[in-house]
């Protein structure tokens, strides 16, 4: 009898650690990628669970407190041969400057490409002293020297994967007590990634109004990224960097984090960011929190059967399409602190139900909540931008 007990405690961790365990291929993703993205940020002042490599493992990331409100990811089309671009904003010794990040999904994985940069122009006299001295960069599509792997197929537990790469970000300095003007210059960046799937297990986090999602079967991924600057001035190595930006020839920066892969996904569920090499010291999270189910709501749901569009939603009409079901369909629309500032019922028995939003919504981010019967069915993040 104690054997058969052990024998079926065993079995039923097996069957656990089967149910839980994911692989990410082609196959795991939409036909496209374009759309908006709402995510959360927590820092190092709240509590995290432990991101202990685990199998059939739990991470609660509800413990967690969110620092910022929700903000927004940009995936917009890309030129040819590039499938989409995520619209990214960039740093260079307290410069910020925007770009659009190029990357394609192919039967070997996620791939990124380069990054289309937008001209941006600083004045830097109260680096220099110098009353027109300039940082410009320029307008241009920078592009990998290889293309990086953001996630190589299959993806599965003890997975792995590497890429190598530099690339140019051109610009123009004009340092007048320096004795130039207008010279060209580059920042080149060596980047080495390194990717392994350490564990897999489930997740819930808290979605835009702060309720908690079902638990998600996800991989755990640890990424190690390391970038050398080097930087040149008129075609050779400058210090003036040095002088002006406070960075060396050479700066080396690694970069420590755990992902939490869904699928259908290309936002991590979580990207969690630490301190130390050892990953014991968290001190960032970013959580995505679109296409969430709420607690306590079975996971075999028919929300992969529901289409609503178009989202962003640019004009005042939302189309829903619903699966044959039995009762009349209800919706509600709820605002990012939890106020219901919609309601009602939807046509029954038509395959595509048109929801007009009242002039009086105010554009933002909310959740539109489905149910059937007073049972809820399908919950989603709504970007109104009217």
């Amino acid at each position: 009898m104690k054997n058969l007990v052990m024998l079926l405690g065993f079995l039923m961790l097996v069957v656990h650690n089967l149910v839980a365990q994911i692989a990410l291929d082609s196959m795991s993703y939409p036909e496209t990628e374009i759309g908006t993205d709402s995510l959360k940020v927590t820092t190092a002042s709240s509590l995290f669970p432990s991101f202990a490599p685990m199998t059939g493992g739990s991470w609660d990331m509800n413990i967690v407190t969110d620092s910022i409100p929700v903000f927004m990811g940009y995936r917009v089309p890309a030129s040819a041969p590039y499938q989409f671009a995520d619209s990214n904003q960039y740093n260079f010794a307290g410069f910020a400057y925007q770009g659009n990040l190029q990357s394609s999904i192919f039967s070997g994985g996620i791939f990124d490409y380069g990054r289309i940069i937008q001209k941006k122009s600083y004045n830097i006299n109260s680096l220099t002293s110098g009353t027109n001295d300039s940082l410009i960069i320029t307008a241009q599509n920078s592009l990998y020297s290889q293309e990086h792997f953001k996630i190589a197929f299959p993806a599965t537990f003890n997975s792995y994967w590497s890429s190598s790469f530099h690339s140019d970000l051109h610009f123009s300095l004009t340092y007048i007590l320096g004795g130039d003007t207008l010279a060209p210059g580059i920042i080149r960046t060596y980047t080495t990634e390194r990717d392994s799937v350490i564990g897999y297990g489930k997740m819930s986090v808290k979605n835009a109004s702060g309720s908690s999602s079902v638990f998600i079967n996800v991989l755990q991924v640890r990424t190690i990224i390391t970038h050398i600057d080097s930087f040149f001035l008129n075609g050779i190595p400058s210090s003036i960097f040095a002088d002006i930006f406070s960075v060396t020839q050479g700066q080396k920066d690694t970069i420590y984090e755990q992902n939490f892969y869904r699928q259908s996904e290309v936002t991590p569920l979580a990207k969690v960011e630490f301190r130390d090499a050892a990953f014991t010291q968290p001190y960032k999270a970013t959580t995505h929190i679109q296409r969430l189910l709420n607690v306590g709501v079975p996971e075999t749901r028919v929300e992969t059967k529901v289409n609503v569009y178009p989202n962003p939603v640019c004009g005042n009409l939302v189309y829903i399409e619903i699966p044959p079901c039995t009762g009349t369909p209800a919706y509600e629309l709820v605002s990012m602190d939890g106020q219901k500032v919609l309601s009602g019922m939807l046509p029954a028995n038509e395959p595509t139900a048109k929801l007009e939003i009242p002039a009086s919504v105010a554009p933002g981010i909310y959740t539109l909540n489905l149910h059937f019967n007073g049972s809820s069915v399908y919950s989603t993040q709504l970007d109104l931008m009217k």
